[in-house]
């Protein structure tokens, strides 16, 4: 049918249209109100009213600062600077403190005459979860609170006798944890939580959160997430609520969280993953756990196999004890399984009775193990064999803690990719080795012997019995240890060749620093044990770079016929012998008897093997003879003097670098071309760029010399600056030195500042540049016969000279010269070229070798 039904009065359609256009007109107008009408309704003389109600619901004290009455996006308040204080019994500091807090109502009790809260959301608030020394939290209080407070179900629809317990969401919250009034590093950053009631009875929560330590600079995208989604029931005491929660920390990388949880970054890196369930009364709780890490391995070390960690764990946790009871954790490792049962009385006190089974686990697993905890590791290490035993631990009695059992390695092969022949064992069996009794002191009563028995949890460990393998040296090869709780130590004794002793310290971080520069010839004896933490916080360098972290070692190695590669020198070091002691303080070389480019030498080096900054090796070396020129090839590698190669490797040879070094030298004669020193005792030090002679003294020409120089070969051809002084020299051995021609008397004081640079010896002259000094004592000069020219006098004798000036441009250039009275001006080549001036009216020419004395014009 159409059109309007027969009895029924048409409506005019713009009665409809003035309806509606009223209709919007109160919409828009209710709107205005709500948006700018209501909040300017002030409601600041409920506020003690409000903060009386939020006090009696939580039981806390509360202060908050304005409040306002808002419309949109729904009805409510918006309350600003919101603190719960902290009870006392937990410390000064608020539990909980928000800049922003609004509160929602729901529309249907604005009319009931009944308020009731449907939503609190809390905007970047701040909780200080506490715990105090007895194990009680301070949310506890909260949770006791709620659980005794009649509330309806959040969602419930329609309010019936109690209010509906409100959905409370707090958004960027940050969770602190103190312990009793110290505030721990660790927090929740960036937290989400959301609580609400389910059912009469239960709590339902998520959380969502970053974890992070705030004493120390965390990369927050590689700490991973933390959800957490369950719910706690209604009970009538604290311990009494049953819980249902599942916990997650995802996508975080190992590094990151073991740096959080150890306080400093341990190398580790690897994907991890864990997962936690809690079920039943907190008194009472049933707990599983899952733990999962993908590419286990140390930042430095990549194991030769993917190495995953998947471990499951359940216990029953008593909270009141502190115990656990049917722990059983298990970790299948390929065909095999780890798998540790048993139950913890107090896990505070450490009372225990576990049993730890290893079935058929592949030896390579304790290597990637190893691997994990142990930097010096190298990654080429690879080991064959499989592992079988089981362990007791037993804390329960009153006796000492009694730790038993046994495990066998059979048969082992450990070897290094590529590095000849792999280390065999036929079988290697740790056994398990309880605390000792530790005497006490007598009690001074005389005959009488008390002793206190105590348990000593450092002697606890794991033995590995003596076992021997072949090594080819002269002596059997042994190796025997102990595992503790704190770390680990073995004992290496026996002969080997250095070749295999090498491819053995791959897996000795200690001995590298020497066996980096000892090359695979001649043999060894030692006797040697190493020791170390399982985990030790990285050592930081003074320019902030990481240092090595070897094991400390103890005892001693000999060499003999070896070979020492240093790259610093030119040649290798022909090792006769040497004894090398290993204590604390680091590596100490003793009665080296060696030789280095023909040259012998004999003495001692003490260096440390852990250093946070520069710490020079210390050096005393002595050598019977010493030439310049063989000096120069070892340090320089410049080979022979004046060789035209030289000056081309000079430029594309890479700079030297030389290692910290001090000490002192004594040569019994060194040789610079035409002159020899004797008893020559010096203290050196070098560092990257070169040598410095910070002292030297001798005995030559029937005098003493002193000195003193540096010598840098960073920059190419190297560069010398020379300081010296001499005394008592005879004039008679000097003219020798230089074939003077005149017979020449009484001695020389005097001194020299002297650089010069390059190889040869015509670059050292055309280089050189300095200033000089001199006094001749009771000297003459006589020219030979043939040689005054018509007129001419002979120089005459003097009673000192005294003489100064300057070198440079390849000659000696006197400045200022007195024998008995007037002046000596002139100089004195390189070249031996003579253009003297004498104050008796002579002029000197020719050469030191052919002088000729003419007389003035």
């Amino acid at each position: 049918m159409t059109g309007t039904d027969a009895g029924e009065t048409p409506v005019p359609a713009r009665r409809y249209d003035k309806a509606l256009r009223i209709l919007s007109l109160l919409l828009i107008v209710s709107v205005l109100v709500a948006a700018f009408i209501v909040p300017l309704v002030n409601i600041n003389r409920y506020h003690r009213t409000i903060t009386d109600t939020i006090e009696r619901s939580l039981g806390h004290p509360v202060h908050i600062g304005s409040v306002k009455l808002q419309m949109l996006p729904r009805p409510g308040l918006a309350i600003t600077d919101f603190v719960v204080e902290e009870n006392a019994d937990f410390g000064a500091e608020p539990m909980l403190r928000a800049p922003s807090v609004t509160v929602s109502l729901r529309l249907s009790s604005l009319w009931r005459r009944r308020l009731e809260v449907s939503r609190i959301d809390l905007d970047q608030a701040s909780v200080n979860l506490v715990r105090n020394a007895q194990g009680q939290w301070n949310f506890g209080t909260l949770l006791e609170q709620a659980s005794h407070t009649a509330n309806a179900p959040t969602a419930q629809r329609h309010s019936g006798a109690s209010p509906r317990f409100p959905y409370i969401e707090f958004s960027g919250a940050r969770f602190n944890f103190k312990s009793g009034v110290e505030k721990s590093g660790f927090s929740f950053l960036n937290s989400d939580l959301s609580i609400w009631l389910e059912s009469a009875n239960e709590w339902r929560l998520r959380f969502e959160a970053q974890p992070v330590r705030t004493d120390m600079s965390l990369d927050l995208e590689d700490t991973g997430t933390i959800q957490v989604d369950g719910s706690l029931d209604r009970a009538a005491a604290l311990n009494q609520m049953p819980v249902r929660l599942h916990a997650e920390w995802n996508h975080a990388e190992l590094g990151q969280a073991g740096e959080m949880l150890l306080g400093f970054d341990a190398g580790w890196r690897g994907d991890l993953r864990a997962d936690a369930d809690l079920a039943g009364p907190i008194e009472n709780l049933q707990v599983k756990t899952h733990l999962r890490v993908g590419n286990a391995h140390r930042e430095e070390f990549t194991p030769m196999n993917a190495f995953d960690i998947d471990a499951r764990c359940q216990a029953g946790y008593r909270h009141a004890a502190r115990a656990l009871d049917g722990l059983t954790c298990l970790w299948p490792v390929e065909s095999g399984h780890l798998l540790l049962t048993g139950n913890v009385a107090d896990i505070a006190a450490r009372k225990a009775q576990l049993a730890f089974e290893i079935n058929q686990v592949p030896a390579s697993f304790a290597v990637n193990v190893l691997g994990l905890l142990r930097s010096e590791l190298p990654t080429d290490l690879e080991a064959k064999g499989t592992i079988a035993g089981t362990f007791h631990y037993d804390t329960e009695s009153e006796a000492a803690p009694e730790l038993t059992g046994d495990a066998t390695v059979t048969p082992l092969e450990v070897s290094f990719a590529g590095d000849g022949t792999p280390f065999r064992f036929a079988s290697l069996h740790f056994v398990a080795r309880g605390a000792e009794p530790v005497a006490a002191k007598p009690t001074g009563r005389k005959h009488k012997k008390e002793m206190t028995p105590a348990a000593s949890p450092a002697a606890q460990g794991i033995v590995l019995e003596p076992a021997t393998m072949e090594m080819g040296g002269s002596a059997p090869f042994g190796i025997s240890g102990e595992m503790t709780q704190a770390g680990f130590s073995f004992h290496l004794v026996g002969a080997a060749p250095m070749a295999r002793l090498r491819q053995l310290a791959g897996a000795l971080g200690s001995l590298h620093p020497l066996m980096a520069h000892v090359a695979p010839q001649g043999t060894a004896n030692i006797d040697l044990t190493f020791a170390r933490p399982w985990t030790a916080e990285p050592a930081i360098a003074a320019d902030g770079s990481l240092l090595p972290r070897y094991a400390d070692v103890q005892g001693w190695l000999r060499l003999e016929k070896a070979q020492a590669v240093l790259p610093w020198l030119s040649d290798p070091v022909e090792l006769a012998s040497a004894t090398v002691n290993f204590d604390d303080t680091g590596m100490h070389w003793a009665n080296v008897a060696a030789t280095l480019h023909g040259i012998a030498l004999r003495g001692s080096l003490d260096a440390a093997l852990r250093c946070e900054s520069v710490c020079p090796a210390r050096l005393n070396l002595d050598v019977p003879q010493l030439d310049a020129a063989a000096l120069e090839t070892v340090l320089l590698g410049s080979g022979h003097p004046g060789a035209l190669v030289q000056a081309i490797l000079s430029e594309v040879e890479p700079k030297k670098s030389w290692p910290a070094l001090e000490g002192q030298v004594h040569v019994g004669a060194f040789t610079l071309g035409t002159l020899t020193l004797h008893d020559v005792r010096a203290q050196i030090a070098a560092d990257g760029r070169g040598w410095t002679i910070p002292s030297l003294d001798a005995s030559a020409l029937n005098g003493s010399l002193h000195a003193s120089g540096r010598m840098d070969g960073s920059h190419g051809a190297p560069r010398y600056s020379l300081k010296t002084t001499w005394s008592g020299v005879a004039m008679a051995p000097v003219a020798a030195l230089f074939a003077e021609k005149w017979p020449a008397t009484g001695t020389l004081d005097g001194g020299a500042d002297l650089t010069l640079s390059g190889y040869t010896e015509a670059d050292l002259l055309s280089s050189a540049q300095g200033r000089f000094h001199w006094q001749w004592n009771h000297g003459s000069l006589t020219a030979p016969a043939g040689r005054l020219a018509a007129g001419a006098m002979a120089p005459s004798g003097f009673t000192q000279w005294n003489a100064s000036g300057t070198i440079g441009n390849g000659a000696l250039v006197l400045g200022n010269a007195a024998p008995a009275a007037g002046a000596v001006a002139g100089k004195i080549g390189f070249d031996r070229g003579l253009s003297l001036s004498w104050p008796e009216g002579q002029i000197v020419g020719g050469t030191l070798a052919h002088p000729l004395v003419t007389a003035k014009p």
